[in-house]
């Protein structure tokens, strides 16, 4: 009987799933399937936000891998693509003047640019933030905490069971309504206003389909980052009580009954005792200063001298350190060869960028969207307002524009240069395409070369580009 039971076990095993079995040699499996917004509670959901705020406040790795992120993803350039060049120069010239802090944030102090660096900036630590799109065509950024749903304060007729996490919808789960609280001088929230969806804007990090909240890609690397903060204080801290006892001294001495012991006397390297200075004067027999340089030291018969050594930090450290480093960074996708840039060479950071910029592009193409949609809004208020006047059989759906994220510079410029010519030159891709990866307009581009050659041409100088011309030349006035 033993013998069949074994072997049925044996056949679930074969036949099924092994992760889903439970085994003595590892935590066993969840089966845990609620939905992201019931895993996080308001209560934890608050804890997270603390916690990543706390981080990204307090440890410099964590603020410059938030930067870098930012810096791949949230800088973009406007440009115009209706083909009407006098229209493509005006809304270009609107946008221009609609980006100034005091025409774009209601608050005065952000330009566009900034704003949307600003917005990227809280939904990756924060989970998500939310733009309120204001009548007079400016925005209010709310940040993602203020959207919650209050225990008390909400108006008449309107239930709190009808808001999850501040958001309330209709059966489809799609958003109707969202409720913004202030905070209060205590840390709590307090009910300010309930805004209609269509007036908001919400740009968060969602991995599933029913979620109603952003969460904080950087969840996963919370504790692996506060470890590494705490590892470093701590391994600071042994470090610096290793220089406080630079020198020990051993001397042999009798007792009371005329046994042989050993005698230890600790000379101290700090600054209070520069002289090796005992507490006890009679107890001194030998004065050291480190402040004076090289020292030679003559000991008694049986006397010896030693350097106090922690080996702080330890080699195992630093190489725990940068593991646990290199895994956290993986929460933003962005490779160890950025952060130090000699773990590398050539083709391995070369490599890393690429697959960096794969990544990137995703989060990018969420920032792209919240941009179209603010673009759309923004001229509809500028149609709506006479202040942009379209052409005769033109709409706000016949506009065309584009969002160009800003490119990253060669890293090796000959070979990539030569590269992208060889690639245009066999039809394998465009100058638009090769200039878009360098964050520029082929069209601006070619209107400053054709700018160029025409005073070129006035000044009567050559307006090829070789090494020939490139020679300083002196132009006679």
């Amino acid at each position: 009987m033993a013998a069949l039971a074994e072997l049925a076990r044996d056949a679930r095993h074969r036949f099924g799933y092994d992760a889903v079995e439970e085994k003595d040699r590892r935590k066993p499996p969840s089966a845990n399937t609620r939905s992201e917004d019931d895993l996080l509670t308001p209560g934890k959901r608050k804890k997270l936000t603390g916690a990543t705020r706390d981080i990204h406040r307090n440890f410099s790795i964590a603020g410059w891998a938030i930067r870098k992120h930012l810096d791949y993803v949230s800088t973009f350039s406007f440009q115009s693509r209706t083909g009407i060049k006098a229209l493509d120069d005006e809304i270009e010239r609107l946008f221009a003047w609609w980006s100034r802090p005091r025409n774009c944030d209601v608050a005065g102090r952000h330009s566009l640019g900034r704003l949307v660096r600003l917005a990227e900036a809280r939904r990756t630590v924060d989970g998500d933030v939310f733009l309120l799109k204001l009548s007079d065509g400016r925005l209010q950024a709310i940040e993602g905490d203020r959207i919650c749903t209050p225990t008390r304060g909400l108006p008449a007729g309107v239930k709190a069971k009808e808001f999850t996490h501040g958001v309330q919808t209709d059966k489809a789960g799609r958003p109707r309504a969202y409720c913004i609280c202030k905070r209060s001088p205590l840390g709590g929230f307090a009910f300010e206003r309930i805004v209609r969806a269509a007036f908001m804007e919400h740009h968060g990090f969602f991995d599933r389909f029913d979620q109603l909240r952003g969460i904080s890609p950087l969840a996963p690397a919370v504790n692996t980052l506060r470890d590494c903060y705490e590892g470093y204080d701590y391994a600071l801290a042994k470090m610096k009580v290793a220089q406080l006892f630079a020198l020990a001294f051993y001397r042999q001495q009798a007792d009371f009954e005329g046994e042989t012991y050993e005698r230890q006397t600790v000379i101290s390297g700090s600054e209070d005792a520069a002289e090796g200075s005992l507490e006890a004067a009679d107890q001194q027999r030998y004065k050291v200063d480190f402040g004076r340089g090289p020292i030679k030291l003559e000991l008694d018969d049986g006397d010896r001298a030693e350097f106090l050594e922690s080996k702080s930090p330890s080699t195992e450290f630093q190489a725990f350190s940068q593991v646990m480093i290199a895994t956290a960074l993986k929460a933003l996708d962005i490779p160890y060869s950025f952060y130090d840039e000699a773990h590398t060479n050539y083709s391995g950071a070369r490599q890393a960028l690429l697959q960096y910029e794969q990544s990137a592009d995703v989060k990018r193409q969420d920032v792209r969207d919240l941009l179209n949609r603010l673009t759309a809004w923004r001229l509809g208020h500028f149609i709506a307002d006479g202040v942009l006047e379209l052409p005769a059989g033109m709409a706000l759906r016949d506009l065309r524009w584009e969002w160009i994220a800003r490119g990253i510079p060669w890293i090796d410029p000959l070979k990539e240069v030569n590269a992208d010519i060889a690639a245009v030159g066999a039809g394998l891709s465009s100058r638009g395409r090769v200039l878009k990866r360098q964050g520029l307009d082929f069209a601006e581009v070619a209107r400053e070369l054709a700018a160029e050659n025409e005073l070129l041409a006035e000044l009567g100088l050559p307006t090829n580009v070789s090494p020939a011309n490139a020679e300083i030349v002196e132009i006679a006035q």
